[in-house]
């Protein structure tokens, strides 16, 4: 995928994210998806990866600090309440996410 092609897809992800639209983010990973975050180790799949979203639900005081885009792959860095710092790793291939790594730092 292009970068346009990656940061409209994860643009569109992190919106539906945002809104609470648990199905629609569901769409963009595949039942080969792999979801990585230090809070909770691996999770595989959409069935795997489901639960972890619908935990978290929309994050109130999320701020996107900084986003990079080369080729498939997205990285962002940001804040919420209670997160002193979050960043995420997502690679995207045909309109997918394919993998997803995130680290969050909880604030003390």
């Amino acid at each position: 995928m292009s970068a346009d092609e990656t940061r409209a897809m994860v643009e569109r992800h992190m919106a539906a994210l945002q809104s609470g639209d648990i199905d629609t983010v569901m769409e963009d990973y595949t039942d080969e998806s792999v979801f990585i975050i230090n809070l909770g180790g691996v999770f595989k799949g959409r069935e795997a990866i489901r639960p972890f979203f619908e935990t978290s639900g929309a994050m109130p005081g999320f701020t996107q600090a900084d986003a990079y885009v080369e080729g498939d792959a997205y990285f962002v860095t940001w804040r919420a309440e209670g997160i002193e710092l979050g960043s995420d790793t997502i690679v995207v291939r045909d309109g997918k996410i394919v993998l997803q790594t995130v680290t969050v730092v909880l604030a003390s």
